[in-house]
């Protein structure tokens, strides 16, 4: 049996680690541009400039498109462009050494907290560095499902928090779904929050129509959320 090799790390033009990824990711940089300018310009003034950024999943700030060697800005480097009080990156220690190399002369470095760890368990740390009166940008960006659901409940609950998050609805979910059908699912109940996608099981169908299921499950809970951080009644429970 033939074992697959290690993905090699490529090297970003300032001679530091970057993150190999595919073509996609110039439509995520262009609508998160764009989200970016939206919100730092359409409601700063409102906000008096108290307006904070978190990255649950900042990456290490650059990454090369595989076969072409294009380089990319992180949404790190990107968020750091437009004007935010403050500024905080979560990540695994191997990752977020990297981008605090990267980082370490930026003129807004004063400006910035790094997180160490996994965001699930440091997010009480995260927090502690958000000033609980500003306003926050959180952008949740992960490869799969690592993102617990407990953890956004906490990162929202008695702040005005706008959520922009990527679900990896192919590889998170859908491929995954048979595997979480025979076991236990930890991964999918955390992700939930419970173990009500379960009952998307015997609805019968096709594996798509069962992720979608879980899917549209997952955005009817976080749209439970008030404008205030608290937890609205679930009309189905």
């Amino acid at each position: 049996m033939k074992v697959a090799q290690p993905e090699p790390i490529p090297t970003a033009s300032d001679g530091l680690p970057a993150r190999a990824t595919g073509p996609w990711v110039l439509d995520k940089t262009h609508y998160f541009e764009r989200y970016l300018d939206i919100f730092s310009r359409g409601v700063g003034k409102k906000w008096a400039g108290k307006l904070s950024y978190v990255d649950l999943f900042s990456g290490p700030g650059r990454s090369v498109i595989r076969d072409t060697g294009r380089e990319v800005e992180g949404s790190p480097l990107l968020s750091l462009k437009y004007e935010f009080a403050r500024y905080v990156f979560v990540d695994i220690p191997e990752v977020l050494s990297t981008l605090a190399q990267r980082l370490k002369h930026h003129p807004k470095r004063s400006q910035i907290t790094l997180v160490t760890g996994d965001c699930n368990a440091v997010i009480g740390r995260a927090l502690l560095a958000l000033p609980s009166d500003h306003l926050t940008l959180a952008f949740i960006d992960p490869t799969g499902l690592q993102i617990q659901f407990r953890t956004i409940e906490r990162l929202v609950h008695n702040r005005k928090v706008d959520l922009l998050m990527t679900i990896q609805f192919g590889m998170g979910i859908r491929m995954n779904l048979p595997l979480y059908v025979q076991t236990e699912g930890a991964a999918l109940t955390s992700f939930v929050g419970d173990t009500s996608w379960r009952q998307d099981v015997g609805e019968g169908g096709s594996i798509s129509r069962f992720a979608r299921r879980v899917l549209n499950r997952y955005i009817a809970k976080s749209r439970l959320w008030d404008s205030a951080g608290q937890r609205n009644r679930d009309p189905n429970q």
